[in-house]
């Protein structure tokens, strides 16, 4: 039991996390971002850096929330 209340919990902060990068930034964060794979958030994050149109605030924002979510060294 224990371990299904972690796994809730986690789900639970990871929405969040996603949630509040869409609502703090212009970004475009596509649905169920916060389910996606390590390799994914990372590749998102990187295409994000490239883009001209993302400002620096909204990059780090980006930045943060994939940390949060599990990419490390980003």
């Amino acid at each position: 039991m224990r371990n299904m209340t972690e796994v809730s919990t986690r789900s639970v902060r990871d929405a969040a996390v996603a949630t509040h990068l869409r609502r703090t930034t212009t970004l475009d964060v596509p649905e169920e971002f916060e389910t996606w794979s390590v390799a994914d958030l990372a590749g998102w994050l990187h295409d994000t850096e490239d883009d001209p149109q993302v400002s620096d605030e909204d990059f780090y924002q980006a930045r943060k929330a994939v940390e949060m979510l599990g990419v490390e060294d980003v």
